[in-house]
């Protein structure tokens, strides 16, 4: 993933060699994005050491700690598509991983087989319950599965009371529609003490973040105090959870990334669901259409 040139691009510039292998690692590769993050992540606010080793299923003591001491990612070898019948899934995989991890927030490569086993079987037990053909339930939104008969018994989740969000993927950094502008209103609005869950669905793809408590927090990124332990950062960070293969992040199964801030996490989402411009014949509506996305914030349902 890290280039022997891009190293020496930013070592030219004046960074540190360890800085650098740390933002490229952080940012996927990307040296636009790894300078940014040089020159706007202030260094209190970011993990004491970044290595890009991953850490598959057959390796004990997969936890978030041991996450963070291999640099964030933890894989299980497998994917959605990996397994039977798990192609049109993701949805429903990505509902069982919310639920999962707010009752637990604990990941491990287990937890990641958990939730694509659960999770697919969760999604075919919806549709044995719906009159709607296979085709037609492979499509359901997220807010369309948590409306099924018996849902909330498979995923005792809400929606944050805002609502879903609707936005436009953009190359324009400060869009108020786009992706980064919309999770920053979303942590603004989150619970304190609670871990929070967005559902991001790009059709016809749904991958899951997961928030921390914001706490002790200001802007979406870490107090200088709370980044001094390992134990802080891996319980303050933001993660990304995907039941899909991503080679442009150098995954090739199911996995969950750690990112020490929000803007780290934005980078990632900018790999998975790049803008894409259609040209000058395509109608504006379409392209509009094209770059569209849900988001869905998500909290534990409260028992009453």
């Amino acid at each position: 993933m890290i280039q022997e040139a891009d190293v020496a691009q930013l070592t030219a510039m004046g960074f540190g060699e360890n800085q650098v292998h740390e933002a490229l690692t952080v940012c996927n590769g990307n040296v636009e994005a790894a300078i940014n993050y040089l020159l706007n992540v202030p260094s209190d606010e970011r993990p004491p050491s970044i290595h890009s080793s991953t850490m598959s299923a057959d390796e004990p003591s997969t936890t978030m700690a041991s996450a963070k001491a291999v640099g964030g990612l933890l894989t299980c070898g497998r994917s959605q598509y990996s397994l039977d019948q798990g192609r049109s899934a993701c949805t429903c995989i990505a509902l069982t991983a919310a639920t999962k991890f707010l009752q637990d927030p604990n990941l491990s490569a287990e937890f990641l087989e958990s939730m694509l086993t659960e999770g697919i079987a969760n999604y075919h037990q919806l549709m044995r319950q719906s009159s709607s053909s296979a085709s037609s339930i492979e499509h359901l939104s997220a807010e369309e599965v948590l409306q099924q008969p018996n849902a909330h018994s498979m995923f005792p989740l809400q929606i944050l009371p805002g609502g879903i969000r609707q936005g436009l993927l953009s190359n324009d950094f400060y869009h108020p529609m786009g992706l980064k502008a919309l999770l920053e209103g979303i942590r603004s609005e989150q619970p304190l003490d609670q871990w929070m869950a967005i559902l991001i669905t790009k059709t016809p793809e749904t991958v899951l973040l997961c928030f921390p408590p914001p706490t002790g927090r200001s802007g979406g990124t870490t107090t200088a105090a709370a980044a001094t332990t390992a134990t802080a950062i891996t319980t303050s960070a933001f993660w990304l959870i995907d039941s899909h293969p991503r080679p442009q992040l150098g995954v090739e199964s199911a996995y969950a990334k750690l990112h020490p801030t929000l803007d780290a996490l934005w980078m990632s989402l900018q790999a998975i669901f790049p803008c894409t411009e259609l040209g000058p014949d395509i109608p504006e509506m379409m392209a509009m259409m094209y770059n569209s996305f849900d988001l869905y914030p998500l909290l534990l349902l409260r028992s009453t």
